[in-house]
Protein backbone atom coordinates (compact mmCIF):
# COMPACT_ATOMS: atom_id res chain seq x y z
CA UNK A 1 0.00 0.00 0.00
CA UNK A 2 1.01 3.86 -0.30
CA UNK A 3 0.05 7.11 -1.59
CA UNK A 4 0.51 8.27 -5.04
CA UNK A 5 -0.55 11.75 -4.84
CA UNK A 6 -0.32 14.38 -2.36
CA UNK A 7 -4.40 15.13 -1.65
CA UNK A 8 -6.17 13.25 1.59
CA UNK A 9 -7.38 10.43 -0.51
CA UNK A 10 -4.79 9.29 -3.05
CA UNK A 11 -3.86 6.59 -0.73
CA UNK A 12 -4.74 2.95 -1.34
CA UNK A 13 -5.17 2.47 3.26
CA UNK A 14 -6.64 5.70 3.43
CA UNK A 15 -9.28 4.47 0.91
CA UNK A 16 -9.67 1.04 2.18
CA UNK A 17 -10.92 2.17 5.69
CA UNK A 18 -13.25 5.03 4.09
CA UNK A 19 -14.61 2.30 2.01
CA UNK A 20 -14.85 -0.25 4.81
CA UNK A 21 -16.08 2.37 7.05
CA UNK A 22 -18.87 3.46 4.78
CA UNK A 23 -19.69 -0.44 4.30
CA UNK A 24 -20.51 -0.76 8.07
CA UNK A 25 -22.57 2.38 7.93
CA UNK A 26 -24.65 0.95 5.17
CA UNK A 27 -24.73 -2.17 7.08
CA UNK A 28 -26.62 -0.32 9.80
CA UNK A 29 -23.73 0.28 12.51
CA UNK A 30 -23.30 3.84 14.09
CA UNK A 31 -20.36 5.85 13.59
CA UNK A 32 -18.81 4.10 16.83
CA UNK A 33 -19.47 0.81 15.45
CA UNK A 34 -17.75 1.34 11.96
CA UNK A 35 -14.89 2.85 14.17
CA UNK A 36 -14.49 -0.59 15.60
CA UNK A 37 -15.37 -2.51 12.77
CA UNK A 38 -12.11 -0.87 10.87
CA UNK A 39 -9.98 -0.97 13.94
CA UNK A 40 -10.35 -4.56 13.86
CA UNK A 41 -9.82 -4.93 10.54
CA UNK A 42 -6.69 -2.80 10.13
CA UNK A 43 -5.05 -4.10 13.53
CA UNK A 44 -1.36 -4.13 11.96
CA UNK A 45 -2.15 -0.88 10.47
CA UNK A 46 -3.10 1.48 13.62
CA UNK A 47 0.65 3.17 13.43
CA UNK A 48 0.21 4.34 10.49
CA UNK A 49 -0.81 8.03 10.15
CA UNK A 50 -3.00 7.33 7.50
CA UNK A 51 -5.44 5.01 8.94
CA UNK A 52 -6.00 7.89 11.65
CA UNK A 53 -6.55 10.40 8.53
CA UNK A 54 -8.98 7.97 7.04
CA UNK A 55 -10.78 7.50 10.49
CA UNK A 56 -10.76 11.17 11.27
CA UNK A 57 -12.32 12.09 7.57
CA UNK A 58 -15.01 9.66 8.09
CA UNK A 59 -15.76 10.68 11.62
CA UNK A 60 -15.49 14.11 11.04
CA UNK A 61 -17.75 13.53 7.90
CA UNK A 62 -20.85 11.46 9.59
CA UNK A 63 -20.75 14.21 12.61
CA UNK A 64 -18.81 12.60 15.70
CA UNK A 65 -14.94 13.03 15.62
CA UNK A 66 -13.39 11.52 18.76
CA UNK A 67 -11.33 13.86 20.52
CA UNK A 68 -8.39 11.05 20.67
CA UNK A 69 -8.49 10.70 17.01
CA UNK A 70 -8.04 14.45 16.35
CA UNK A 71 -5.28 14.65 18.58
CA UNK A 72 -3.67 11.82 16.89
CA UNK A 73 -3.82 13.59 13.35
CA UNK A 74 -2.70 16.51 14.89
CA UNK A 75 0.33 14.75 16.57
CA UNK A 76 1.28 13.15 13.48
CA UNK A 77 1.62 16.22 11.42
CA UNK A 78 3.72 17.73 14.51
CA UNK A 79 5.87 15.02 14.75
CA UNK A 80 6.34 14.83 11.16
CA UNK A 81 5.47 11.32 11.19
CA UNK A 82 2.88 11.91 8.54
CA UNK A 83 5.00 13.43 6.46
CA UNK A 84 7.89 11.13 6.18
CA UNK A 85 7.41 9.40 2.90
CA UNK A 86 7.96 13.20 1.05
CA UNK A 87 11.09 13.83 3.04
CA UNK A 88 13.34 13.74 0.63
CA UNK A 89 11.47 15.94 -2.09
CA UNK A 90 11.15 19.35 -0.90
CA UNK A 91 8.55 20.29 -3.01
CA UNK A 92 6.70 17.65 -2.74
CA UNK A 93 6.98 17.49 1.27
CA UNK A 94 5.40 21.56 1.16
CA UNK A 95 3.05 20.21 -0.79
CA UNK A 96 2.04 17.61 1.36
CA UNK A 97 1.95 19.57 4.87
CA UNK A 98 -0.06 22.47 2.90
CA UNK A 99 -2.99 20.04 2.28
CA UNK A 100 -2.51 18.51 5.98
CA UNK A 101 -2.46 21.89 7.72
CA UNK A 102 -5.28 22.23 5.81
CA UNK A 103 -7.52 18.83 6.78
CA UNK A 104 -6.37 19.62 10.14
CA UNK A 105 -8.05 22.82 9.90
CA UNK A 106 -11.23 21.76 8.37
CA UNK A 107 -11.74 18.92 11.06
CA UNK A 108 -10.71 20.87 14.16
CA UNK A 109 -14.09 22.83 13.68
CA UNK A 110 -17.23 20.14 13.95
CA UNK A 111 -19.06 19.79 10.45
CA UNK A 112 -22.30 22.02 10.85
CA UNK A 113 -23.91 19.14 8.19
CA UNK A 114 -23.17 16.07 8.49
CA UNK A 115 -23.25 13.38 5.66
CA UNK A 116 -26.25 11.62 5.62
CA UNK A 117 -25.41 7.81 6.08
CA UNK A 118 -24.86 6.03 3.26
CA UNK A 119 -27.76 3.68 2.21
CA UNK A 120 -27.15 0.14 0.24
CA UNK A 121 -27.85 0.10 -3.29
CA UNK A 122 -29.15 -3.51 -3.92
CA UNK A 123 -27.95 -4.61 -7.78
CA UNK A 124 -29.92 -7.85 -8.36
CA UNK A 125 -28.19 -10.47 -10.86
CA UNK A 126 -29.29 -9.66 -14.20
CA UNK A 127 -30.34 -13.16 -15.15
CA UNK A 128 -31.36 -16.73 -14.00
CA UNK A 129 -29.24 -19.63 -14.06
CA UNK A 130 -29.69 -21.47 -16.98
CA UNK A 131 -30.92 -18.57 -19.19
CA UNK A 132 -30.06 -18.74 -22.49
CA UNK A 133 -28.79 -15.62 -24.01
CA UNK A 134 -28.61 -14.93 -27.67
CA UNK A 135 -26.26 -12.22 -28.46
CA UNK A 136 -26.84 -9.16 -31.55
CA UNK A 137 -22.94 -9.27 -32.06
CA UNK A 138 -21.52 -5.64 -33.73
CA UNK A 139 -20.47 -7.46 -36.47
CA UNK A 140 -24.13 -8.12 -37.33
CA UNK A 141 -23.74 -11.79 -36.18
CA UNK A 142 -25.04 -13.22 -33.34
CA UNK A 143 -23.47 -15.32 -30.21
CA UNK A 144 -24.32 -17.06 -27.52
CA UNK A 145 -24.13 -17.12 -24.00
CA UNK A 146 -25.24 -19.69 -20.81
CA UNK A 147 -25.68 -18.21 -17.85
CA UNK A 148 -23.97 -20.68 -15.19
CA UNK A 149 -25.04 -19.13 -11.64
CA UNK A 150 -26.23 -15.99 -9.98
CA UNK A 151 -25.28 -14.72 -6.97
CA UNK A 152 -26.71 -11.83 -4.34
CA UNK A 153 -23.61 -12.65 -1.70
CA UNK A 154 -22.82 -9.15 -2.23
CA UNK A 155 -26.23 -7.26 -2.19
CA UNK A 156 -24.54 -4.10 -4.07
CA UNK A 157 -22.95 -6.16 -6.67
CA UNK A 158 -25.20 -9.24 -7.66
CA UNK A 159 -22.91 -10.91 -10.45
CA UNK A 160 -24.19 -13.38 -12.89
CA UNK A 161 -21.60 -16.06 -13.66
CA UNK A 162 -21.65 -16.62 -17.69
CA UNK A 163 -19.47 -18.92 -20.35
CA UNK A 164 -19.22 -17.35 -24.27
CA UNK A 165 -20.41 -20.49 -26.03
CA UNK A 166 -18.69 -21.17 -29.79
CA UNK A 167 -20.92 -19.87 -31.60
CA UNK A 168 -21.22 -16.90 -34.39
CA UNK A 169 -23.42 -17.30 -37.05
CA UNK A 170 -25.99 -15.08 -39.64
CA UNK A 171 -29.08 -17.01 -37.58
CA UNK A 172 -30.13 -16.11 -33.67
CA UNK A 173 -28.54 -19.65 -31.70
CA UNK A 174 -31.23 -22.24 -30.66
CA UNK A 175 -31.34 -24.07 -27.58
CA UNK A 176 -29.63 -27.24 -29.18
CA UNK A 177 -27.02 -24.73 -29.31
CA UNK A 178 -26.78 -23.78 -25.38
CA UNK A 179 -27.56 -27.34 -25.07
CA UNK A 180 -24.21 -29.21 -26.82
CA UNK A 181 -22.14 -27.16 -24.56
CA UNK A 182 -19.52 -25.75 -27.30
CA UNK A 183 -17.67 -23.78 -25.08
CA UNK A 184 -15.47 -20.56 -26.34
CA UNK A 185 -11.80 -21.05 -25.27
CA UNK A 186 -9.79 -18.76 -23.17
CA UNK A 187 -7.53 -18.38 -26.10
CA UNK A 188 -8.58 -19.76 -29.30
CA UNK A 189 -5.20 -21.73 -31.22
CA UNK A 190 -3.46 -21.75 -28.21
CA UNK A 191 -2.51 -25.08 -25.29
CA UNK A 192 -5.01 -22.67 -23.46
CA UNK A 193 -8.23 -24.82 -23.86
CA UNK A 194 -10.35 -23.60 -20.45
CA UNK A 195 -13.41 -22.29 -21.60
CA UNK A 196 -14.26 -18.44 -21.58
CA UNK A 197 -15.90 -18.90 -18.22
CA UNK A 198 -15.98 -15.08 -15.69
CA UNK A 199 -18.37 -13.43 -13.63
CA UNK A 200 -20.07 -10.48 -14.65
CA UNK A 201 -21.74 -7.53 -12.27
CA UNK A 202 -23.88 -4.43 -13.60
CA UNK A 203 -20.68 -2.51 -15.18
CA UNK A 204 -21.34 -1.90 -18.67
CA UNK A 205 -24.86 -3.49 -18.47
CA UNK A 206 -26.70 -0.73 -19.92
CA UNK A 207 -24.66 -0.55 -22.79
CA UNK A 208 -25.48 -3.97 -24.24
CA UNK A 209 -28.60 -4.52 -22.48
CA UNK A 210 -30.66 -3.86 -26.19
CA UNK A 211 -28.03 -6.49 -27.42
CA UNK A 212 -29.07 -9.49 -25.09
CA UNK A 213 -32.68 -11.52 -25.65
CA UNK A 214 -32.75 -14.28 -23.18
CA UNK A 215 -34.39 -17.26 -25.35
CA UNK A 216 -35.25 -19.53 -23.01
CA UNK A 217 -33.74 -21.57 -20.27
CA UNK A 218 -31.63 -24.79 -19.56
CA UNK A 219 -30.72 -27.17 -16.58
CA UNK A 220 -27.14 -26.33 -15.00
CA UNK A 221 -25.66 -29.70 -14.39
CA UNK A 222 -22.79 -30.73 -12.02
CA UNK A 223 -20.57 -30.86 -14.69
CA UNK A 224 -20.65 -27.11 -15.75
CA UNK A 225 -18.21 -24.60 -15.13
CA UNK A 226 -19.43 -23.43 -11.19
CA UNK A 227 -16.76 -20.60 -10.94
CA UNK A 228 -14.00 -18.58 -12.61
CA UNK A 229 -11.10 -16.16 -11.10
CA UNK A 230 -12.25 -13.45 -13.91
CA UNK A 231 -14.02 -10.58 -13.58
CA UNK A 232 -15.59 -9.13 -17.12
CA UNK A 233 -17.14 -6.06 -18.51
CA UNK A 234 -20.60 -6.60 -20.19
CA UNK A 235 -19.52 -4.21 -22.53
CA UNK A 236 -16.99 -6.28 -23.84
CA UNK A 237 -19.86 -9.11 -24.40
CA UNK A 238 -20.94 -7.81 -27.70
CA UNK A 239 -17.54 -7.71 -29.35
CA UNK A 240 -16.17 -11.03 -28.96
CA UNK A 241 -13.41 -12.92 -31.73
CA UNK A 242 -13.86 -15.20 -34.64
CA UNK A 243 -15.08 -18.58 -33.03
CA UNK A 244 -12.33 -20.85 -31.83
CA UNK A 245 -11.47 -23.83 -33.30
CA UNK A 246 -12.38 -27.09 -31.37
Amino acid sequence: MGAWGHGIRQDDLVLDVIGEFEDALKAGKSVAGASEAVALRHRSAVAEPSYWIALAEMQWTYGTLDASVLARVRDDLASGRSLEQWEDDPPALTRRRAVLEKFVKKISAPKTRPARRPTPIVRAPKFRAGDCLSISLLSGEYGAALVLAATHSTPEYGKNLVGLLNYRSDAPPTLEVFRARRWRRVRPGSADHRPHVGWYDYIGFRKVQSRLEVIGSIEIGPDDPADSAFLFGWGNIASVPPTSQD
